[in-house]
């Protein structure tokens, strides 16, 4: 069951299943309100959280603007830290701008955040599901 869903521009985000999870689909350009609103949305529905998991259809992806890789960097502190990204659908160009805000959102809070990219939504929920377990365990004492 997938709750918490809105409507963003061209944009659409949402609540995964799991409910550490966020899940986009980026439509062309991401504007800095876009940004924004997605930041919005990110702080309300993940309030409270130890971390969050990223996931999303990239095959449509626009241009993402410099500000927009910039407030990535200035509104970290307002998310809980992100612990896994992983992408279906995306294209050669989609990589590259995903790679430098991941790089920027990394530099800015320290994060070790493994990215990753597959054909299908059915590959990602199953990395999902491995990044879940492995989470797991490294919360588990020994």
């Amino acid at each position: 069951m997938i709750e918490h869903v809105q409507r963003i521009g061209k944009h659409t985000v949402r609540v995964g299943e799991h409910q550490d999870t966020l899940d986009l689909t980026l439509r062309g350009d991401v504007t800095l309100d876009d940004a924004k609103q997605i930041f919005d949305f990110m702080a309300t529905r993940f309030a409270g959280r130890s971390y969050m998991l990223v996931t999303g259809d990239m095959s449509e992806l626009g241009h993402v603007l410099a500000e927009v890789r910039r407030l990535l960097v200035t509104d970290a502190s307002r998310i809980p830290p992100i612990r896994g990204l992983v992408y279906h659908r995306a294209s050669f160009k989609a990589r590259v701008l995903t790679e430098l805000v991941v790089r920027g959102y990394a530099l800015a809070t320290g994060a070790d955040l493994p990215v990753h990219f597959v054909k299908d939504e059915a590959e990602a929920c199953a990395w999902l599901a491995r990044r879940r377990a492995q989470l797991a365990g490294a919360a588990q004492p020994t």
